[in-house]
């Protein structure tokens, strides 16, 4: 077993390294049918918002020598109607699930962070085994302050804490500070592709093998700043690309891009974290 809280009364135990990571598996019910889930050691939702976000216009996806740049915003329904609809499907899930909340007033992120919290299976137990709070690139050390300390008031559960790709030094120590369970390195970089005949240029967010070596890069960098469980994320293509990350100091791994390429490869790193010895 792994486990990201080491301080934390309730913990965040997982049964083996490797996750998914926000953004790649809807909340939940995207593979559904197509992978068993079970493998996996967590899901992390797609972003979750006080209030209704609008739907990104297309073009969403441009392909890059790289990877991709993918640019879907924040869109969700709010947070009422994703509790209505998807509570079902998260009482049958067997895998932990984590809420991923972005950045937000303060007030917004704890009546956000209570009502999912408050949500309860017929057994009692809570139905979210954490959160994940996204950073955006222009945050700053006070700003992590207010933000973790608005999760607190809202929630008892575990605090991740996902720091942007070339972020600066501060904000992970400012997480620290802040009493976050866990830290993930790091959200994608922004990137910028053209986009078919028309030529529209798609600004996003750029995802693929290459971001495998800047994740490398700051997980070492972050693990000589803070003493915090590490989770890295970021062009895991392969079972050689996360033992890299977990040989570096990372106690887990999130999946990304891969599931968007060919999703039973992610499943098959899985599986090979998650068979019996």
């Amino acid at each position: 077993m792994i486990e990201l809280a080491l301080h934390h009364k309730i913990g965040l135990s997982l049964a083996h390294p490797i996750m998914i990571a926000s953004g790649c598996c809807g909340y939940g019910e995207a593979y559904q049918g197509l992978l068993d889930l079970s493998l996996f050691s967590a899901l992390v939702t797609q972003p979750i918002t006080l209030r209704p976000q609008r739907v990104t216009p297309y073009p969403r996806l441009a392909e890059t020598k790289a990877g991709f740049v993918l640019n879907t915003g924040l869109q969700n329904p709010g947070v009422r109607k994703v509790i209505q609809q998807h509570r079902k499907s998260w009482f049958r899930l067997e895998t932990p699930l984590v809420a991923h909340l972005p950045a937000d007033e303060p007030d917004d992120l704890r009546r956000t962070a209570q009502a999912l919290a408050g949500l309860r299976t017929p057994q009692g137990h809570p139905a979210l085994a954490a959160f994940e709070l996204g950073l955006p690139a222009t945050a700053g050390p006070p700003d992590v302050s207010h933000w973790l300390g608005a999760m607190r008031e809202g929630t008892e559960l575990p605090l991740l804490v996902k720091v942007p790709l070339g972020a600066a030094p501060e904000l992970a120590e400012a997480a620290a500070k802040a009493a976050a369970d866990a830290l993930v390195v790091g959200a994608p970089p922004v990137g910028a592709a053209v986009v078919g005949p028309s030529k529209q240029i798609l600004a996003g967010r750029l995802y693929g093998p290459a971001i495998h070596s800047l994740a490398l890069a700051e997980l070492r960098r972050v693990a000589a700043q803070v003493d915090l469980p590490l989770i890295a994320v970021g062009g895991i293509h392969s079972l050689a690309d996360a033992q890299q990350f977990l040989e570096a100091g990372a106690a887990a791994v999130q999946l990304d891009s891969l599931l968007f390429i060919d999703p039973r490869a992610a499943a098959a790193i899985a599986g090979a974290f998650s068979q019996p010895e």
